[in-house]
Formats: C-alpha cells, structure tokens, sequence
C-alpha cells in the first residue's frame, strides 16, 4: 500500500516542481526587464536635468556679464572721485595753510585798525601808509578767505561724491558676488548630476545606449571656465598688491571678491597696499588663504595679515611693502 501510494505521487510532484521553476524563470525575467527599464529612465532622466541646468546656467551668465560690467564703470568712477579728493584734500590743506600763516603775520605785527593806525602814527603822511597798509591786509585777508571757503566747499562736494560712488560700487560688487556664487553653485549642481549621469549610463547594454539622447554641447559651454572674481580698487595697487591679488584670482577661485584701494583712516588701503580677500562665511577657505599668505610673505613683500580678528571673519587683510 505505501509502495503503490508513493508511485501514484510522484508524476504529480514532478509536475508540480516543473510549474514553479518555468514560473521563476519567468518572474525572474520580468523583474529583469522592469530594473532595465528602470535604469534606462533614471538615465534619461538625469539627462533632461542635466540639459535643463545646463540652458540655466548658459541664461545667467549675461546677467553675471551685466553686472560685472557695471562694477567696472562704478569702480572707475569711484577711482576717479578718489583721486579728486585726494586733490581736493591737498588744496584745502594749502589754503588753510595760507591763511593761518597770514593771520599770524598780521597777529605778530599788531593791530591794523584805524583807531589804532591814528594813535601810533607819526605824522599824517605815517597814518596815511598806515591805513593804506591795513587796506591792502584786508585785502588780502578777505582774498584768502574766499579762496579757503572755496576750497572747503569743493572738498566737502567731491567727499559727498566719492561717499557716493564707493556705495555704488559696494553694491556693484555685491550684485555681481551674488550671481557668481548662484552660477558657481550651479556649475557644482551640474558637475555632480554629470557623474551621476555618466555612472548609470556605463551599467547599461550597448543596445539601450544607443537608443537614448545624452546631453549636447551646452553642457561643455556651461562647465566652461570659472567666472572671474569681482574685484574693486584695483587701480592705484603697488606691483606687490597687484601681483598678489592676481595669484589670489588664479589660486582660489572659491574667494568672493577682492578689494583694494579705498577710503580709509589708516593709510593701507589708500596707499595702495593693501587687499580685503572676501570669502564669506567659508572659514576653511580663509584659513588655508592666510596660511599660503604667510608662507609666502617673502615672495610678494607681505607685511602682516589679519584674520579671525575683529572685523576680520568674513575677509583676510593682507597689507604688502
């Protein structure tokens, strides 16, 4: 009974096994075509995104060419209206000069009014040199003092002015540093969907390769050169400061701007030799700048650098001989 039993079972359990590898064989093939497909849409997928922030950033960039643009006229007119202080600044102290040295003659010689000039002159002909000696004083005085007024008025007028055009440029660099880290930011965006892209597109068969449209030329436009750093004060830098700051622009291209002559009490930044290395809130990045600086103070003339300093976190400082 057991023997028969157990021949009766077999064809069916033969059977039964026969139905479940034909059905993972053909499961297993369907769940290989849908991982294909899958792999096959990721990628054209990445390369749509890819195209997309490609047309993107190829878009931004007149606007970056706009506003560097403007950044150089603000900035030139800035360097003019610096100079013209400078100028103006010279003729005031020349004037004041002129008048305090008048006044002191006048002071040292005693007083030149007509009651004085009657009760100390000699005879008539004595008082009659004596109050034309007083008129030709006043004169002169009141000479010297429009003269001064004037150049008061034009030092006051063309201080407003570069106050003016150093906001302008302020804001000019500003601008053009918010687009550039925009397109700089997107440039990273669009180098690591590239990987990304070129990684999933190597898994596939030759076959699906050919049969999908990877991104064209204007993602090689869009990778292209970094855009310049925005700079501000160039003009008037000693060769040192204007050595270093092209290595900067060469070296790092993370920096945000970099600013040089300007406006200030103390003397580095009118003089020339001086330079604000903007970086922002990258720390690591002013770090590793203010190390390189030092180690190479001998090359570029470095006097001192400031930073992690008061006032000195966002930008390294950099004066040179």
């Amino acid at each position: 009974m057991f023997v028969a039993r157990r021949f009766v079972h077999k064809p069916l359990a033969g059977a039964i096994a026969g139905l479940m590898v034909l059905s993972a064989v053909s499961g297993g093939g369907a769940a290989y075509a849908d991982q294909a497909e899958d792999s096959v849409a990721e990628v054209a997928e990445l390369s749509r995104e890819v195209e997309q922030l490609s047309a993107t950033i190829l878009n931004a960039q007149p606007d970056l060419d706009a506003k560097l643009q403007l950044l150089r006229v603000a900035d030139e007119k800035y360097a003019d209206d610096l100079a013209r202080r400078e100028v103006t600044q010279t003729q005031l102290a020349t004037q004041q000069h002129a008048v305090d040295k008048f006044a002191a003659a006048v002071y040292i010689g005693g007083r030149t009014d007509g009651a004085s000039a009657v009760l100390t002159a000699a005879s008539p002909s004595g008082l009659i040199e004596s109050l034309a000696t007083q008129r030709v004083m006043e004169t002169e005085m009141s000479a010297q003092l429009k003269r001064l007024h004037r150049a008061d008025e034009e030092a006051r007028a063309v201080e407003a002015e570069s106050a003016k055009s150093a906001a302008e440029a302020k804001a000019a660099v500003d601008a053009a540093t918010a687009v550039r880290a925009d397109l700089q930011n997107k440039r990273f965006q669009l180098r690591t969907k590239m990987s990304e892209l070129n990684a999933n597109y190597s898994t596939l068969p030759p076959a699906q390769q050919a049969g999908l449209n990877l991104p064209s030329g204007a993602v090689t436009a869009a990778l292209g050169s970094t855009s310049p750093i925005p700079t501000v004060g160039m003009r008037g830098l000693v060769p040192n400061a204007r050595l270093l700051a092209d290595y900067i622009m060469a070296t790092y291209p993370g920096v945000q701007s970099i600013g040089g002559v300007r406006a200030d009490p103390l003397p580095d930044h009118p003089s020339g030799r001086a330079l604000d290395i903007m970086i922002g809130s990258d720390m690591s990045l002013g770090d590793v700048i203010d190390a390189d600086l030092r180690s190479q103070a001998g090359r570029f003339g470095i006097a001192y650098t400031m930073w992690r300093v008061t006032a000195h976190f966002d930008h390294v400082h950099v004066t040179v001989s």
